[in-house]
Parts: C-alpha cells; sequence; structure tokens
C-alpha cells in the first residue's frame, strides 16, 4: 500500500492546490492497510490481491457483501472532505461502490454506486436498514467493465462521475449531485458491494484499483488523478 500527505502546486488557468491523502495502486501486490470486513455478513468475504487488482469476493444464499476501508490517520481520514478517484470492475455484483465518511460493519456513510443490472449510478446513504438511494441517474452500464469514478464530499454537498477509457478523460461535468447531513465526520474511505441469492448460491467479485484520494479544501477545479499521481 502507499500512504502520501503532500501539497502540490497544479499549474492551469489558475493556481490550485491538493493534499494528496492517500493512494493505493496495489503494485506491490498486497492490501496492507486495508481493513476488512471478515465478522458477520462478511464472514464468508475473501480480499485478494490479484493482478495489481484489489479483488473483494463471497459465495453463499442471501445477502453476500464484502467491503474494506482505510484512511490515511491511522484508518481514518483527516477531514470530512475529500475526493476520491478509482477504477471498479463489477464482475458479479448487485452493487458495486466506494464508501466515503463511513464505517462497516456499522453501515454509516456514504456510497457511490454501481448497479449494472439496473444501468443505475447512483449515490446512497447507509443506514442500519441498508443502502438508501438520494439521488441516480439511469446510463448504460455492464458487468466485466472497468469504469473509472470519482466521489466528491464538500460540507453537505456530495457530487458523482463516471467514465471509461483513460483517467484524463474525465468529463467536466458532475453526472450526479445531491446535498446531504446525515455524516458529517471524516469516517474512512473504502470499497463496498454486494450481492443476493435465492434458494442458489450468488456468486460477488468486484475488482478495485487505482485508488486515489485527496482533500478538496473549499473548492475542487476539474484535476484529474494523472495530474496528481506519484510514483513513491
Amino acid at each position: 500500500m502507499k500512504v502520501l500527505i503532500a501539497s502540490f502546486m497544479i499549474f492551469s488557468s489558475s493556481l490550485v492546490y491538493a493534499d494528496i491523502l492517500l493512494e493505493d495502486d496495489f503494485s506491490d501486490g498486497n492490501a496492507d492497510g486495508w481493513s476488512a470486513w471478515t465478522s458477520g455478513y462478511g464472514a464468508n468475504a475473501q480480499y485478494n490481491v490479484i493482478d495489481q487488482e484489489y479483488v473483494l469476493s463471497n459465495s453463499g444464499s442471501g445477502w453476500i457483501p464484502a467491503a474494506a476501508h482505510n484512511g490515511d490517520q491511522g484508518g481514518i481520514m483527516s477531514t470530512p472532505d475529500y475526493s476520491i478517484v478509482a477504477q471498479i470492475t463489477p464482475v458479479n455484483c448487485f452493487r458495486a461502490g466506494i464508501l466515503a465518511r463511513g464505517y462497516i460493519p456499522t453501515f454509516t456513510g456514504y456510497l457511490l454506486v454501481i448497479i449494472p443490472s439496473q444501468n443505475t449510478f447512483g449515490i446512497s446513504k447507509l443506514t442500519s436498514a441498508g443502502p438508501e438511494m438520494i439521488t441516480s441517474v439511469t446510463m448504460p452500464l455492464s458487468f466485466s467493465e472497468t469504469y473509472w469514478v470519482r466521489f466528491e464530499l464538500a460540507g453537505t454537498a456530495i457530487s458523482g462521475k463516471i467514465w471509461q477509457g483513460a483517467v484524463d478523460d474525465e468529463p467536466s461535468q458532475w453526472q450526479l449531485n445531491c446535498t446531504n447531513s446525515l455524516y458529517s465526520g471524516p469516517g474512512r474511505m473504502g470499497a463496498f458491494c454486494c450481492n443476493f441469492g435465492n434458494d442458489e448460491k450468488a456468486l460477488l467479485t468486484v475488482k478495485y484499483d487505482n485508488i486515489s484520494v485527496f482533500g478538496t479544501g473549499n473548492t475542487l477545479d476539474q484535476i484529474t488523478w494523472a495530474s496528481i499521481k506519484q510514483t513513491i
């Protein structure tokens, strides 16, 4: 795992400062620093770094989840306002997402979610009853395709983007925008995914890669992860 706290000055039309809080591309072959959910519903979940990707998996009947979270200060985020960029490949799942201001298994925080079976991209809040959708859009989404996502929180404002291709193909506009004040603490960021099975065994497999988290300050102009990524 790679963790970095530093300040970078990016020159564009104006000078923008971005504090990189945490990054991991799993190129070291491990997921050190990530806290995996291995109790209760997550007891059968598996967490492996395969081909430099963090693979979350589970199998069984009923609700089968997997989640792992992290933070730049001993597993906790140092600020409640941060922006997460990551790659997600939903192989087998109902929901594949990114967690922010959260903690599992107490089910707190916000989720940026991809639901391929419903062609849905959305923002949910986690509660004891499970995820509750706050806002969503319909778009073509496919299993086994790799997507870039950005999940940003600044005060009560929560935003999301999704795209394919290179990281610097990031769209300039948000596809999702909402406000919510349920969770205001830094919490933890991470990965959250799940699937459902009836009488037959269901499979859950979601791949995560190139995760980068940085502070947003008061505002965040469009700066791609590629602009601030450094090899450590």
